[in-house]
């Protein structure tokens, strides 16, 4: 072999290692992102009893949006004014819901009352590519309920949840906020409370993929 064809093998080597490269990079880049069944059931507390959690009326209607917190960051946040995209997602059916049972005793019981049991399939976005849900788009404006709701994955899933309670809707006068980020464990459900309202979550890996956290 002559002298040339060295710098010639080199170079081919190097454009063979260069697009197996790129075409890695691309595969990464273009691989769907883990879907996830997210359940809520959202209650009204009709025991005013009180958490160790830190609740309270809410002063006015900010607008404002609660921040996406790193992975090392626990679990209340500071609400910031940083926008975040909207999104809506196809609703999770009946036969998928986990948290029936759960609800039918709540309807028997005198210390609990449903408002809203509703569930919806969305990907699971990097911590910086959150997109909220609108809680208008899943509970009558009847039932009181307002605000947003994330579900983000990094390390661990985080659910985000900035949902507001006005009385007014529901003869009581005032309007209670649950305002808080919490770290997630799939196919677990959480329990967030506040004296007023609460929420049982769960979230599901879809097509039995296991999840972070």
């Amino acid at each position: 072999m002559s002298h040339s064809a060295f710098p010639r093998l080199a170079v081919a080597t190097l454009l063979a290692a260069l697009t197996m490269s790129v075409g890695s990079a691309v595969a990464q880049q273009a691989a769907p992102l883990q879907s996830y069944d997210v359940e809520l059931l959202i209650f009204r507390n009709l025991t005013g009893r009180d958490t160790p959690e830190s609740w309270g009326v809410e002063a006015s209607g900010s607008g404002q949006q609660i921040a996406i917190p790193d992975d090392e960051t626990e679990p209340v946040v500071p609400p910031t004014t940083a926008a975040a995209p909207t999104a809506s997602f196809p609703s999770l059916p009946a036969a998928k819901m986990k948290l029936t049972a759960i609800e039918d005793t709540m309807r028997r019981s005198r210390g609990y009352q449903p408002v809203a049991h509703v569930g919806w399939t969305q990907p699971g976005y990097a911590r910086n590519a959150a997109r909220y849900l609108s809680v208008n788009t899943l509970v009558p404006a009847t039932s009181g309920l307002q605000g947003q709701i994330a579900l983000t994955r990094g390390r661990y899933l985080h659910l985000t949840l900035d949902l507001v309670m006005d009385g007014t809707a529901t003869g009581e006068g005032s309007r209670y906020v649950l305002r808080q980020t919490r770290r997630m464990r799939s196919n677990e459900r959480h329990y967030i409370d506040s004296p007023k309202f609460g929420v049982i979550a769960v979230i599901t890996p879809s097509g039995g993929e296991a999840g972070p956290g």
